[in-house]
């Protein structure tokens, strides 16, 4: 299981900003956030909502709690600047693999 401090942390660093940038830009202490990337304070919901708004996540994603799916789509977005029409391609090749490993589970059955 991702800690939010994981999160938190791989969401700075995929977006190259140092600690002491961001805290800067969302008005965060230092010390505070500091205790955020290494686990020794729990994220409150300012918090919270300043970082999922700043990185554009969901505060469930932050939280661990985000569906797959959607973690995938967001490090589309985000990490490799994939469009939606990008995405819906993407998702159609997944697809298309699934029913591929589909057939082949099948076809090995018979």
């Amino acid at each position: 299981m991702t800690l939010i401090s994981d999160r938190i942390r791989e969401l700075r660093e995929n977006k190259k900003i140092s600690s002491k940038d961001l805290c800067s830009i969302l008005n965060f202490n230092p010390s505070t956030y500091s205790k955020l990337e290494n686990n020794k304070k729990s994220i409150d919901v300012e918090e919270l909502k300043k970082i999922s708004e700043f990185y554009n996540v969901s505060a469930d994603y932050i939280l661990g709690i985000d569906k797959p799916k959607n973690d995938i789509i967001a490090y589309m977005k985000k990490d490799k600047e994939l469009d939606d029409n990008d995405i819906k391609e993407v998702q159609m090749i997944l697809s298309m693999m699934d029913e591929a490993i589909a057939f082949n589970e099948i076809r090995s059955r018979i």
